[in-house]
């Protein structure tokens, strides 16, 4: 009989690879989920419900799952390849690092980076409540960059900073299924002599439920589950009360019903007896998680160029005065807009990003921002919030007009705007309201292109690699040195995206630790191809022969800034004839 394994990964890509692994040996089965420290406990309770053999997790989340369950808890070890893997990954970065783990990550850490004399600060933690401070000290002590699990790197990225995960490899696995058989074997033997009783207890009559002293349900027979339904969705609160019931038969509500209960003290919790009583109603609401935006810390790169641009950002995210980004696409506008927002006073009212783009009909752009009789539109909302303007020089001239008038009356809302064309460009083109330029401009802000900060192009890099590891049973540690040198030689004309995308192609193609020159040449290759089959632009013929040739026009004028000599003399006509046939 196969060990039926149930699998708590704390990142995607331990998921996949327990899958991978274990699934490798005719002796286990295994069912995988993710879920993180106290995320995975109603897991684990159907996992008992469900007759799993062995469940297996990694560091604190293990820790917590053992506090809470019967059936044996194997924790996958760090090992010192996992260790020695994200130490290779960093170990050329010229930020400050620190390690903030468990002990089982701390000890492997401290023993690896010994050996290679590798001087990184390490803060070890006992339990999940104390990352944040730990964190905050590290930062305080001079860390830009945290390595650690899971939990250390979710506190950073919601404290604004830098984490890297240290993954477990194939070694770890292998070493922890063996460690599964013999407790197994253990495990069986116990529990077969505590099978009689149990049975007995589970076709009572009367409902029980065994409840720990920390408010955890361990167990309830067939009678509780008939009445009372999936126990592990009880709310805390309400496992608390009958807990805390006396010795008499009360009155409990679960839900809509109403049950006699009474509770027996026992050594290691309380026993509940339940029996069904009347029925009424009652409601359990859900609370909406707001969602996450991106800090200023979270923008990777020490070039001259990014430093002076986030600076200039964080001036201007300290007063109200509507700011406009300029960049090319895939430099980063949405993640300055976001940093700016979180900056200022209103980074507790809401962040409202609108796309300008062509792609939005201007009825459905004109009820978003102006409302409608039956919707508020964002123009009208809250005082403390934001709203971010995607694309937005590329709005029809009704809906700059529209916007313009809003404006000069005055509004609530910080408006940030965003452009792949300059703002100077636009105010001499003519072709976008100079009035709702002034007004969205007061403030102006230019954001690099990759090209001209190459500089951070390698700790991008890492961080993209440390991103990848988290979801993929792939563990890479870096790119070989001719493939970085033809990586910083590219132009990069897809800026921050584009080399997401390529880094990710590269990932799919590579299968060792080190992405070498044959996965980047087949990637070449495709760029190169790309390249040689695009037209100029992909412009829809539909229409009057005026109608395609100001589509042309346009075009050529986007790609060149807006800035109409260029245009014209790219197009051989006079810059006179280009303005008569844009009108």
């Amino acid at each position: 009989m196969k060990i039926k394994i149930k699998g708590i990964a704390p990142y995607p890509g331990l998921r996949d690879l327990l899958t991978k692994v274990v699934g490798e040996h005719s002796r286990f089965s295994i069912d995988v989920e993710i879920a993180n420290l106290e995320d995975a406990l109603p897991i684990v309770k159907r996992a008992e419900e469900e007759n799993y053999d062995v469940i297996i997790s990694r560091g604190g989340t293990a820790s917590v799952i053992r506090q809470h369950v019967s059936i044996p808890v194997v924790d996958i070890p760090v090992s010192g390849y996992d260790i020695l893997r994200v130490l290779t990954l960093i170990k050329d970065s010229h930020s400050r690092l620190a390690i903030i783990g468990f002990p089982n990550i701390c000890r492997g850490a401290l023993t690896v980076a010994g050996l290679l004399d590798f001087e990184i600060p390490i803060y070890p933690i006992h339990d999940g409540l104390e990352v944040r401070q730990t964190l905050k000290k590290a930062v305080r002590e001079g860390a830009q960059i945290v390595l650690g699990d899971v939990v250390t790197v979710e506190m950073a990225q919601e404290l604004g900073h830098h984490g890297i995960l240290i993954t477990s490899g194939e070694e770890s696995i292998t070493e922890m299924l063996s460690e599964v058989e013999h407790i197994y074997e253990i495990y069986q033997k116990e529990n077969e002599r505590a099978s009689f009783f149990q049975q007995m207890v589970q076709q009572a009559p009367m409902g029980m439920m065994l409840v720990n002293q920390i408010g955890e349900i361990q167990y309830s027979n067939e009678s509780v589950k008939q009445w009372i339904g999936d126990i592990s969705s009880l709310p805390r609160e309400l496992v608390f009360l009958l807990k805390e019931t006396s010795r008499q038969w009360e009155h409990v509500w679960v839900g809509n019903r109403a049950y006699h209960v009474c509770a027996i003290p026992q050594q290691d919790g309380v026993l509940i007896y339940v029996e069904p009583d009347s029925h009424a109603s009652n409601e359990w609401n859900l609370i909406q998680k707001k969602q996450q935006l991106a800090s200023f810390a979270q923008i990777v790169g020490s070039s001259e160029q990014i430093t002076k641009t986030i600076q200039r950002a964080i001036t201007y995210a300290q007063t109200d005065k509507q700011v406009w980004l300029s960049g090319e696409v895939g430099t980063g506008k949405a993640v300055f807009a976001e940093a700016i927002h979180l900056s200022n006073s209103r980074n507790q009212g809401n962040f409202y990003r609108v796309m300008c783009s062509s792609a939005v009909s201007d009825d459905q752009l004109a009820a978003e921002l102006f409302g409608t009789s039956t919707q508020i539109g964002l123009l009208q909302i809250g005082v403390n919030d934001t709203l971010y303007l995607e694309e937005v020089d590329r709005l029809s001239v009704p809906l700059q007009e529209r916007l313009a008038q809003v404006l000069r009356k005055g509004t609530k809302l910080r408006i940030i705007s965003s452009s792949r064309i300059p703002w100077s460009n636009l105010l001499t083109s003519g072709v976008f309201d100079p009035e709702l330029l002034h007004l969205l401009g007061e403030c102006q802000l230019v954001i690099p292109a990759l090209r001209e900060r190459k500089a951070d192009i390698q700790e991008m890099i890492r961080v993209r690699i440390a991103q990848h590891n988290i979801v993929s049973d792939k563990q890479f540690v870096g790119l070989r040195k001719e493939v970085l040198t033809e990586l910083l030689a590219y132009d990069w004309p897809g800026n921050l995206k584009e080399l997401e995308n390529i880094m990710d192609e590269l990932f799919i193609l590579s299968s060792g630790y080190y992405i070498g020159m044959d996965e980047w040449n087949q990637v070449r290759e495709r760029i190169e191809a790309k390249a040689a089959n695009i037209t100029a632009a992909n412009i829809d013929l539909t229409g009057t022969w005026n109608q395609i040739e100001k589509k042309i026009l346009e075009v050529v004028l986007r790609e060149e800034g807006m800035n109409q000599s260029k245009a014209a003399k790219r197009l051989g006509i006079s810059r006179a004839t280009l303005w008569r046939k844009l009108k």
